[in-house]
């Protein structure tokens, strides 16, 4: 029973600790900048048009390589088609405000994760 009770409550410690360390993450101005990116994608129609487009030609793609196979003239020119999609979706200058953002926010998961569990070694 002791057991148990020492584990509940190291549990409930850490799970504040996590909790503390959540909070202080979303005050850093790099996840504030992008979350106020990731509102302005959803919120931009050319955007979503682009994200639909490259989504449609993505199943596109898929039921090609299921029905003709991945080596087929269908697939190919489907992941073309496909190919030309994400290339509009990643040249939208709101989607590069986002990606940059994202890669510098990854960054600093991964410090964190680093510290976090290197620590462990």
């Amino acid at each position: 029973m002791i057991i148990i009770w020492y584990h509940i409550c190291m549990d409930e410690k850490l799970l504040e600790k996590v909790s503390e360390l959540k909070a202080e993450i979303e005050k850093l101005p790099e996840v504030i900048e992008l979350e106020r990116l990731s509102k302005l994608l959803d919120e931009n129609e050319e955007v979503m048009r682009l994200c639909y487009k490259k989504d449609v030609l993505a199943t596109k793609y898929e039921d090609s390589i299921r029905y003709f196979g991945e080596n087929s003239d269908q697939a190919k020119a489907a992941q073309k088609e496909l190919h030309q999609a994400k290339l509009a979706l990643d040249k939208n200058e709101l989607v590069k405000q986002y990606n940059e953002q994202y890669k510098k926010v990854r960054k600093i998961y991964d410090k964190i994760n680093e510290e976090i569990f290197n620590s462990f070694n």
